[in-house]
């Protein structure tokens, strides 16, 4: 499970990264085919645009939803520090002599 979760953790990041990219390219493309003339190209990109700015924002939602669910079940299996002891209830045997 922990395999699964870091290998859709870096899609997630290489999308997040260049599906932006895309979308800018698209829309220029898009910008320059309206710009010539052609509509229905410009109509056809704005569309991709759409399809690729929703992708974008499912993969960062699922990126970041990915990575908290990494970093709680690190901690959790790691046992750290309890919530019933803060590190401002500290008492003079964890100060060093």
């Amino acid at each position: 499970m922990r395999g699964e979760l870091r290998r859709l953790l870096a899609w997630g990041v290489i999308a997040a990264v260049l599906l932006p990219v895309v979308l800018a390219i698209v829309v220029g493309l898009g910008t320059l085919l309206s710009s010539l003339g052609d509509e229905a190209g410009g109509a056809v990109c704005r569309r991709a645009a759409l399809v690729v700015g929703v992708a974008w924002i499912v993969s960062v939602v699922s990126t970041a939803l990915t990575s908290s669910i990494i970093v709680l079940g690190e901690s959790s299996a790691q046992g750290g520090p309890g919530p019933e002891r803060l590190p401002a209830e500290r008492d003079s045997r964890d100060r060093p002599s």
